[in-house]
């Protein structure tokens, strides 16, 4: 538990499960004779494994540990498996797969009675329809985990579901609560040293600063949470840090800035196979290259961005790369 909430120090976390294989090998069991501790630990390789970038090698493990844990009628750990499987699926673009995911995780948590899996579960479901353009069906379902939220613990949505609602709430300009979430949600994690969570609001408090067109204090969050995404070497930590850069560096007008963060942000897709961030990231490098009149290359980024959004559903992608597009041609006519 220290090692990975208060340090976020995943790659200390996998080194030590390792152990519990034979050979250090996760393609076989691991060496506990209980079947609670084998799925328990089977989801934790398969967690380390997604959070070091290892996507593709952590699924078989994650989806073993949940059946597992559904045989022995371990509600709670299934639920949080669930949870698990839908962050890996939505990060490497299987979205619609994430959904299913996120509403077996709900499902387990309600059997389980488990207020915090419960709560985690309905705010995944409401994360996966915001990437789906589904915004009302979103906002109605982390307004429901908000509420539980205070009900049951007396605070707003933290943790990753609080991170979740902010990115929400910034899509859609309501500032003011922003703030009031994400002040909580620090303070929450602050006092728990959740590495992870005070990187993912500095994040956040970015976004809001450039929003507001404060960009020196933007910065100044970015830097903290690019610095501790790279601390605690979670990809996909680094890769929403250094988008809030790219669209930083566009309104600054820091257009070769933008772009390299861009391309940055491409090559850990590519190393990961996280590619939800791949149209995002094109969409800077189309803005940056409209800005700097090179129509061609901003059409050929825009152009991937969209076909590769909505392949995968991700319908805020999608509008994002059809409004560039929309500029290119009244700029090219």
């Amino acid at each position: 538990y220290f090692i990975i909430h208060k340090l976020g120090a995943w790659e200390t976390d996998l080194s030590l499960i390792r152990n519990f294989f034979s050979r250090g090998e996760f393609s076989q069991l691991p060496l506990v004779s209980e079947k609670s501790d084998q799925s328990w630990l089977l989801n934790e390789a398969g967690l380390a494994l997604l959070n070091t970038g290892q996507p593709k090698e952590a699924e078989e493990h994650i989806l073993t540990a949940v059946l597992r844990a559904i045989a022995a009628k371990d509600w709670i750990n299934a639920s949080g498996g669930y949870q698990n499987l839908a962050d890996l699926q939505f990060r490497t673009g299987e979205i619609k797969k994430a959904l299913e995911s996120a509403k077996r995780a709900l499902k387990l948590g309600e059997k389980g009675r488990f207020y915090e899996s419960i709560i985690d579960s309905e705010a995944y479901r409401a994360q996966i329809h915001h990437l789906l353009g589904a915004s009302k069906e979103a906002g109605k379902r982390f307004k429901e985990a908000d509420e539980a939220e205070r009900k049951a613990f007396g605070h707003r949505l933290s943790r990753l579901s609080g991170l979740f609602y902010a990115g929400f709430l910034i899509s859609i300009k309501r500032i003011e609560e922003v703030l009031e979430l994400t002040g909580q949600n620090l303070e929450v994690s602050k006092r728990n040293n959740w590495v992870t969570i005070i990187l993912g609001c500095h994040r956040c408090l970015a976004a809001i600063e450039r929003i507001k067109e404060n960009h020196k204090r933007a910065g100044v969050h970015l830097e903290k949470a690019l610095e501790l995404a790279r601390k605690v070497g979670m990809p996909e930590l680094e890769i929403e840090a250094l988008l809030e850069y790219g669209r930083l560096y566009l309104e600054k007008g820091e257009y070769k800035d933008a772009i390299n963060a861009g391309n940055e942000v491409l090559k850990i897709c590519q190393r990961t196979g996280f590619l939800l961030y791949e149209p995002d990231a094109e969409v800077i490098l189309a803005r940056a290259y409209l800005a700097r009149k090179d129509s061609n290359q901003a059409k050929t980024f825009a152009n991937s961005a969209h076909l590769k959004a909505k392949k995968m559903g991700y319908k805020l992608a999608e509008n994002d790369a059809s409004k560039v597009l929309k500029e290119i041609r009244s700029k090219m006519k």
